[in-house]
C-alpha cells in the first residue's frame, strides 16, 4: 500500500485540491485511493455520494472538504497551547480519528491513501513527533511526500492577505509586518519539509515550487501527475475554494481590523473580496506592498532557506528560477492602489453601517 502524505504549503491550492478529492471520493475509492473521513461529518459526505451522487455545487462544510486539517489541528491542540480553530470545534479524540483512518484503510483495502492538509506544514515547527504518530498506523507502507512552495515575496503577501481576510490584526508590510514571520514556518520552508523527510526516511520527495504546480494545471492536476495516481474517468473537475482579497484592499483592511468590530470587518472582507478586484483598473500583479527596503530585507533573512531547497531544485541550481525577482518592486503603490479603490466601493451594498462609515471616512465622503 502506498500513502501520499500531501503536508501544504499554506496559500499553494490546498483548498482546490481537498474540494476535489473530497467531490471524487467515491470514483478515487472505487479505484482504489481512498481519501478517508476522520469523523461523522466526513462519513455522512462519503454517504451521500454513495447514496444520491455528486456533492452539491455549492462550498462543501470544512469537515467534508478538509478531514485531515481536523486532524492535524487535533493533533497539533494535544501537544501544543494552539486552539483549534473556529470551523473545527468539537472534534473526536486523535486517537478515535487515526482509528477512523485504519478502519476504513482494513476494510476498503485500497491500493493507496491519500491524507492532505496544508496545517501538517506546522508539524515540524511544532513538534516533529507529531509526523511519527501520524505515520505510524501506516507501518510498512511505500509513502510519498509533497508540498509545494511559493516564492517568498509571493507567499508572504498571500498569507498577510489571508490574515487581514479573517480579521486578524496585522501591521502593513512595507511598516515592518515582514519580520513576523521570519523565524516560522511562513518564511523558513525548511521547518516544513525536514522534519518529515527525516522522519520518514524511505519516502519518495515531491517539493514542488508553485509556478510549476501552476503549469501544470493546478494543484490537482499536479499532485495527480507527480503521484502517478490511477484516475476513475470521468473526474469532477477541482475548483477554486479559497477566494482571496486583491492587493490594493490591503492598506483597507488593515486599518479595518483595528478599528471595526468583527461583524463590520466580515462584511468588509466579503465586499472587497467579492468585487474590490473589479472595482480598480489597477491589476494585482502591479500592486506593491512590500516596497524596495522590505524586499532587500526579505532577500537578506531568505539566502538560508534557498541554500537548503537547493538540493530539490527541479532544474538549475535554484529551487525558484526566479528568486532574483524578490528584489524587484511593483510599480504602483498598495497606498496609491487602496485611495482609488476605497473611492469605488458602494457602501450601500456592505450591509453594515459602522463598514460604511469607515469607508466614508477614509474616502473623504
Amino acid at each position: 500500500m502506498k500513502v501520499v502524505l500531501y503536508i501544504g504549503h499554506h496559500k499553494a491550492g490546498s483548498t482546490a485540491l481537498q474540494d476535489f478529492l473530497a467531490r471524487n471520493w467515491k470514483g478515487l475509492a472505487q479505484a482504489g485511493v481512498l481519501y478517508p473521513n476522520v469523523e461523522a461529518h466526513g462519513a455522512a459526505g462519503n454517504m451521500f455520494q454513495l447514496l444520491k451522487g455528486d456533492l452539491p455545487d455549492a462550498a462543501l462544510p470544512v469537515h467534508i472538504r478538509e478531514p485531515h486539517s481536523a486532524l492535524a489541528y487535533r493533533m497539533i491542540a494535544d501537544v501544543s497551547q494552539r486552539p483549534i480553530p473556529k470551523q473545527f470545534q468539537g472534534l473526536p479524540a486523535t486517537r478515535q480519528m487515526l482509528r477512523a483512518i485504519r478502519t476504513q484503510v482494513d476494510l476498503l483495502e485500497p491500493n493507496t491513501v491519500i491524507l492532505c492538509s496544508e496545517a501538517f506544514a506546522n508539524f515540524g515547527q511544532v513538534n516533529p513527533e507529531l509526523v511519527d504518530r501520524l505515520v505510524q498506523p501506516f507501518e510498512g507502507a511505500e509513502f510519498q511526500i509533497y508540498c509545494a512552495l511559493r516564492r517568498p515575496d509571493e507567499y508572504v503577501t498571500s498569507w498577510h492577505g489571508q490574515r487581514l481576510k479573517v480579521g486578524e490584526k496585522a501591521t502593513p508590510l512595507s511598516a515592518g509586518g515582514l519580520k513576523d514571520y521570519f523565524g516560522g514556518i511562513h518564511f523558513d520552508y525548511r521547518q516544513v519539509v525536514e522534519a518529515w523527510i527525516d522522519r520518514v526516511p524511505n519516502a519518495k520527495i515531491s517539493i514542488r515550487n508553485y509556478a510549476d504546480v501552476l503549469g501544470a494545471g493546478g494543484s490537482a492536476e499536479d499532485f495527480m501527475g507527480q503521484t502517478s495516481l490511477a484516475m476513475p474517468d470521468p473526474m469532477i473537475p477541482a475548483r477554486r475554494a479559497n477566494e482571496s482579497l486583491p492587493l490594493a484592499a490591503y492598506p483597507i483592511m488593515e486599518k479595518a481590523v483595528h478599528k471595526l468590530e468583527q461583524p463590520a470587518i466580515f462584511k468588509l472582507s466579503r465586499y472587497l473580496q467579492n468585487h474590490g478586484a473589479k472595482l480598480t483598473d489597477v491589476n494585482n500583479r502591479d500592486v506593491e506592498v512590500l516596497g524596495t527596503a522590505q524586499r532587500q530585507k526579505l532577500w537578506d533573512e531568505f539566502v538560508p532557506v534557498s541554500d537548503y531547497l537547493r538540493k530539490y531544485a527541479a532544474t538549475g541550481t535554484e529551487f525558484f528560477p526566479d528568486i532574483d525577482k524578490v528584489k524587484e518592486a511593483r510599480p504602483v503603490p498598495a497606498d496609491e492602489a487602496a485611495a482609488a479603490l476605497v473611492k469605488a466601493i458602494d457602501v450601500s451594498k456592505l450591509q453594515n453601517e459602522q463598514a460604511a462609515d469607515f469607508v466614508r471616512d477614509l474616502a473623504g465622503r
